[in-house]
C-alpha cells in the first residue's frame, strides 16, 4: 500500500442508541433479581441490537432461555466490562449516549446470576424491543452501491475487503447534511467505514470484486461519507453545516466481515446520501494527528508514541476516534490551547482493534486557532500479547499492513466557510 488514512467521518455514524424506546430496569432491587424485571430491560438497551438473529453477535438474548443458559458468560463478560463495547475511560472526555454499563447494572447482573438467574413474573416483562430495518433516515437522495454481491465463506473471520463504488452524480462539488450506510447482510458485517478517493488508485486495485485491506483503503484520501456499526445513527450534521464530496470522487466501502457459521453468506452493502436544500456557511472539517516514521523494539510491553497536529481554524469539534493496530493497548487525545491549558478529549486504557468506535461529545467543543491536538499511543510488543501477530515479537515501524503500526487521533468538527 502506498499511503493511509483514518477518518472519523468514515469510521462511524454519531453514537447513539436511541433509535428505539426501551425499558429501564431498576438499578435498586429491594427484592429479588429477576430476569423480567431487571435483566431483560438491561439486555435490550445495551445488548440486543447485536444479539438478535439475523445480526452479527454469535447468540441470541432476546429471551429469558437464551439468557439464563448463557449466564456465567453474561456475567463474566459484564464483569470484565468486554460487554457492551464501549472503550471510553469515564472522566476523560463527555460523551453523549454513554453505553457503558453503571456499576450498579454491573451489580444487578453479577446478583441475579449469583442467585440462580430466577426468571420472574411474566407480567414484568417489557414489550420485545422492534428493531428498524432499512434507510433510518427515509428515502435518500442517491444510492451508491457495491457492483455486485460479495460471497463470504463459511467459518471464516476477520476479512477486511473493500469495494470502489463511481459516485454517478451531476454537478462538480456536491454536498450533502447526512450519509447512511445499510449493511447487506447483519449477520456477517462486523462494521463499515467508507472513504472519498479522488487519485484513481481504487479503481486500480478493484477488478470487480473488491480488494483486501487491512491496513486501510490504499490511497490517501479525502474523507469519507460516515460508516456503520450495529447500534449506531447514521452521521446527520446539524442545519447550516454542508458536507462536501469533491468532483471525480469514488466511494470507497471498507467492510469488516465475519461468519462463524455453517452457511455460506453474501453481502450487498449500500450507502444513501442525503442532499443539502438549503443555505450553509459552515462545513464539516476533521483534524488529524499521526505519527510516522517510528518503530517499537521487540519485547517491549510498554513503548509510547506521540502525534499531534495544530487546529488552523477555529473548530467547533464535535467526535473523537483513535487508531492503531493490533499491538495497541492504551490511547489518551488532549487538546491543549494556545493559552495552555488542557482539554482531555478520550482515554482508552483496553484498546481493541475490532471495536475501533466513534466518540461524539455531549457538547460542542470549541477549538481556537493554534490548538494542539496530542494523541498518545501505548504498545505492547512483547509475547505475552495475545494480539501480537510476530511468534517470536520482532521489531515493529510504523505502516498499513497487519503486522505494522499506526498512532493516529481524528477529531471531526465543523469550520466557518472563508468562500463558497
Amino acid at each position: 500500500m502506498t499511503t493511509r488514512a483514518f477518518t472519523l467521518a468514515a469510521l462511524v455514524a454519531v453514537a447513539t442508541l436511541g433509535a428505539c424506546e426501551t425499558a429501564k430496569a431498576p438499578l435498586v432491587a429491594s427484592g429479588p433479581v429477576t430476569f423480567t424485571r431487571h435483566i431483560a430491560p438491561l439486555l435490550q438497551r445495551h445488548c440486543q441490537e447485536c444479539h438478535r438473529p439475523e445480526s452479527v453477535a454469535p447468540f441470541p438474548l432476546l429471551t429469558y432461555d437464551d439468557a439464563a443458559s448463557r449466564r456465567a458468560k453474561i456475567r463474566k463478560a459484564v464483569a470484565a466490562r468486554k460487554m457492551p463495547p464501549w472503550k471510553a475511560v469515564p472522566g476523560y472526555g463527555e460523551f453523549a449516549d454513554v453505553r457503558r454499563l453503571s456499576d450498579e447494572e454491573i451489580a444487578l447482573v453479577t446478583r441475579w446470576v449469583h442467585d440462580g438467574a430466577p426468571e420472574g413474573d411474566p407480567r414484568d416483562l417489557p414489550p420485545p424491543r422492534k428493531f428498524r430495518t432499512g434507510w433510518a433516515l427515509g428515502r435518500p437522495g442517491a444510492v451508491l452501491a457495491m457492483t455486485k454481491p460479495f460471497t463470504i465463506p463459511a467459518r471464516t473471520r476477520d476479512i477486511y475487503r473493500c469495494f470502489a463504488v463511481p459516485i454517478t452524480i451531476p454537478g462538480e462539488w456536491r454536498f450533502i447534511r447526512a450519509s447512511e450506510v445499510l449493511p447487506g447482510n447483519r449477520k456477517v458485517v462486523h462494521h463499515v467505514q467508507t472513504f472519498l478517493d479522488v487519485t484513481g488508485r481504487s479503481v486500480e486495485l478493484d477488478r470487480g470484486d473488491g480488494y483486501p485491506c487491512f491496513g486501510g483503503p490504499g490511497f490517501e484520501t479525502q474523507g469519507g461519507l460516515g460508516g456503520w456499526t450495529p447500534g449506531f445513527q447514521p452521521l446527520e450534521i446539524p442545519s447550516g453545516v454542508a458536507w462536501g464530496i469533491p468532483p471525480g470522487a469514488r466511494l470507497v466501502m471498507q467492510v469488516h466481515y465475519n461468519n462463524p457459521g455453517d452457511a455460506v453468506e453474501t453481502d450487498l452493502t449500500r450507502v444513501g446520501l442525503h442532499f443539502t436544500s438549503g443555505p450553509f456557511d459552515r462545513r464539516l472539517n476533521r483534524v488529524r494527528a499521526s505519527a510516522w516514521n517510528f518503530s517499537i523494539p521487540a519485547g517491549a510491553p510498554r513503548s509510547s508514541v506521540v502525534a499531534t497536529a495544530v487546529v488552523q481554524d477555529e473548530l467547533l469539534a464535535l467526535s473523537v476516534h483513535g487508531h492503531m493496530h493490533l499491538l495497541g493497548r492504551e490511547m489518551r487525545v488532549t487538546a491543549r490551547f494556545p493559552d495552555g491549558t488542557r482539554q482531555p478529549l478520550l482515554h482508552i486504557d483496553d484498546w481493541d482493534f475490532e471495536w475501533q468506535l466513534l466518540y461524539s461529545f455531549k457538547r460542542p467543543m470549541a477549538l481556537p486557532s493554534g490548538t494542539v491536538i496530542e494523541a498518545e499511543c501505548v504498545y505492547d510488543n512483547s509475547a505475552d500479547n495475545p494480539n501480537n501477530p510476530s511468534s517470536p515479537p520482532r521489531v515493529v515501524r510504523s505502516g498499513f499492513e497487519t503486522t505494522d503500526e499506526m498512532c493516529q487521533a481524528n477529531v471531526l468538527g465543523t469550520m466557518r466557510l472563508t468562500r463558497r
